[in-house]
Parts: structure tokens; sequence; C-alpha cells
């Protein structure tokens, strides 16, 4: 493994899940420390823990094929409240865990003792697992994700349903997994201001998924911009159109000398939601979505 491969790379890649029609193909690459996915990543992740299958095209973290990086060490998973052994004190669940993935016993217990020690979580490490709450087990699966220090961790929705205070507990340590690691973070579009915005808001790349179709990429302040004005620039056949829906839905738009580049004015009590579903509705891809400031 090289740490100059992308952090995540689609090529084409569609996935089967049972019951259900072939996902749109999507190809981008991403060589950023921490990538953020908003959205409807569900179809993706579940290739990631076999409940799908990548059926056409290919997925790869750090130049691995999606399906084998955890097995082979590359990534540590953080799934959103994932079924978990009740019986296990916390400190027998990681060392067990590290046992399965390399065998040493003498090492496992080492791993587990740093692991406890660097999220803080030693009060919890005689705790069984049954005796925990929803924001512990966030934070032991964050954990487990950072055990055997894999070069890049993926974070399932790790704020989902939390109150404030929980959800400021677990972000600090979704920012302390990524100082060692790339982190991928998958969450559904996120409200402002919250927690999640701000792990997002960490984030280096954000791409944006939309009834399967990716919409944006960029940082957060170009993805989950405020409202007023932007510098829009996209890609497609259907520039024309996708600017005569915006114009008709309120917009002000200004064309650039650059061709698919716009200065964008959102009507009154207008969002960003406008713009990146009118962009799926004429099948287009806005590139770059820059908040402006200042009067048109």
């Amino acid at each position: 493994m090289t740490n100059a491969a992308p952090t995540l790379e689609l090529r084409d890649a569609a996935v089967r899940r049972e019951g259900a029609a072939l996902t749109a193909a999507l190809s981008f690459s991403s060589t950023a420390q921490r990538v953020g996915l908003v959205g409807d990543w569900s179809a993706l992740l579940q290739a990631l823990t076999g409940q799908a299958q990548v059926a056409g095209g290919s997925v790869r973290v750090l130049g691995h094929a999606l399906e084998s990086a955890v097995a082979e060490g590359v990534l540590g998973l953080a799934l959103c409240d994932p079924p978990l052994p009740g019986s296990f004190t916390v400190t027998e669940y990681f060392e067990h865990a590290a046992r399965l993935s390399h065998g040493s016993v003498s090492r496992a217990v080492r791993e587990a003792k740093h692991a406890l020690e660097r999220f803080g979580l030693n009060e919890l490490a005689r705790r069984k697992l049954s005796q925990t709450t929803v924001f512990q087990q966030r934070a032991v699966g964050i954990a487990l994700a950072c055990l055997t220090s894999p070069p890049a961790i993926w974070l399932e929705s790790p704020l989902r349903d939390l109150d404030a205070p929980a959800a400021a507990y677990v972000a600090r340590l979704c920012l302390e997994a990524g100082v060692s690691s790339r982190v991928i973070l998958s969450t559904p579009l996120p409200s402002a201001p919250s927690a999640e915005r701000s792990l997002l808001d960490a984030c280096d790349e954000l791409f944006l998924l939309e009834r399967g179709v990716l919409v944006a990429r960029g940082t957060s302040s170009q993805v989950l911009a405020p409202n007023g004005r932007y510098l829009l620039s996209l890609s497609g056949e259907n520039s024309a159109a996708y600017e005569a829906a915006l114009r008709e839905a309120g917009c002000v738009v200004s064309p650039r000398d650059q061709l698919g580049d716009y200065v964008i004015e959102l009507p009154p009590n207008g969002n960003t939601d406008l713009l990146l579903d009118s962009a799926l509705d004429q099948n287009v891809i806005v590139l770059e979505l820059e908040p402006l400031s200042g009067s048109t």
C-alpha cells in the first residue's frame, strides 16, 4: 500500500443490492485526508459490509478494493449502532477484535490498553457492552475502528440522534481518530449549526449525493454554503436548460466568460437545495459552489 493512493476512488462504480435496481454508476477520486460523503451513501456502505456487491466498475480505498479493505487491515470501520456482544466487557471486546485481526494475544492486550487510553475510555474498560449507553457505544465503535492503527477509517453517521452534549463528545473522538488516519465520513445532509455540520466543516472535500446522483463536490463552504449569492460552475450538456430552470425558480443568473460558470443570486428564502435539485433534474453536475459576498 502507498500513502500516495487516493483515499477513495470510484470508477464507473455501480452497486447491486438484493431487491433493488442497480445504482447509477459513479466516478470520482479524492486524495483528501478527510473525505465527507453527504446524502444517502448506504449502497456503498452495504458493499463494504458484504450486504451488497460492486457489480460494475470498481471502488478502492488507498488503492485496495473496497470489499477487502477491512479484512486487509487498510480500513477501520465504525458503523452506526451495529449489534454488539453484550456479555463482553469493553476490554474483552477490543482484545478479541485485535486477536482476530492478527492473532497475537500480547499485541492485542497492548492495543486494547492503548485504545482505551487514547480515547479516554478507561472508566468503561470493565463495563459490559450491554450496560453502555448509545453515545458510549459510538465511542467504543470509533476506538475499535482505530484499534490496529489502519491507515484509513470509515465513520458512519457517528452523531445520529444524539443530544447536543453527547454529540459534542463523540465529535471530539471523531477528530481524534483522524489525527493519525485518513477519514471517510458518511452522513445525511446535516442541519446547521450542529455538531455534525462541524464534523463536515473539518473535512477537506465533500461529495453530495442526491437520488443516487453526484450533484456537488468541494469544501464544506462550497457544498453546504449559506443562502445568498454563489459562484457556480457546472458540467453537462443541458446547461441552457439548467439556466432557464433557475430563472423560472426566481434566481438571478449571470453567466460568466467561462462556459458553464455563473453567478447565482437565490430568491428570498431560497437555499442551495434549489441549485442542487435543479442540477439533478437537468442532468448536470455542480463542480463548484462558492458563496460570494456583496451585491450583484
